[in-house]
């Protein structure tokens, strides 16, 4: 049996980052420590992601980095860690022998649960599109309803949604050359 994990109430952005590594599942939500912790298929999910994308940003130079649980701040109490985050290679900064991401991202994943679907869609695709994000894939990985929601700014105005499922192409204009397969993203092998 587990020990519950209480954290302090009432943070801003900057004591949330200050918070133990634990927390990596976590989100800031009105100075609240809110954790959801992903199940196997949820993690099948963002492992075959992150697979397609080191294919993909290996293949030719600039195509920017991936990350995941890579903080995102929305405001001073409130932020997300999403599943998955794309910065282009303008927002992804080496030093020396370290590198950081600065910036928005340009594409934010999450993958939601049936416990976190609606909170997904309506909060974060707000929040998301608010600080600038430019494309938000909403990945729903309740195998009844296998499908990715992409959410894509037009010409800089509000984020426009499509719909695709297993057998659709996910592509994006942000991605050249990108192309999966919704169906690869939840192979279990």
């Amino acid at each position: 049996m587990s020990a519950l994990v209480e954290h302090p109430t009432n943070l801003t952005w900057d004591e949330f980052l200050a918070l133990p590594y634990e927390t990596r599942n976590a989100s800031l939500i009105d100075g609240e420590v809110v954790v959801n912790s992903p199940n196997a298929q949820h993690e099948r999910v963002v492992r075959n992601l992150l697979l397609v994308f080191a294919a993909w940003t290996r293949a030719a130079p600039g195509r920017g980095q991936a990350s995941t649980q890579q903080p995102v701040k929305i405001t001073d109490r409130r932020g997300y860690q999403p599943d998955f985050a794309w910065y282009p290679q303008d927002r992804f900064i080496t030093e020396r022998d370290t590198w950081r991401f600065a910036g928005v991202p340009g594409l934010i994943v999450e993958v939601s649960s049936p416990s976190t679907r609606a909170y997904d869609l309506v909060r974060k695709r707000d929040d998301y599109e608010q600080i600038g994000v430019d494309e938000v894939w909403f990945i729903e990985q309740d195998p009844s309803r296998y499908k990715v929601l992409a959410c894509q700014r037009i010409d800089g105005g509000a984020f426009t949604s499509r719909e695709l499922k297993p057998g659709d192409q996910l592509t994006s204009p942000l991605l050249d050359g990108f192309s999966v397969d919704v169906a690869e993203l939840f192979r279990g092998d």
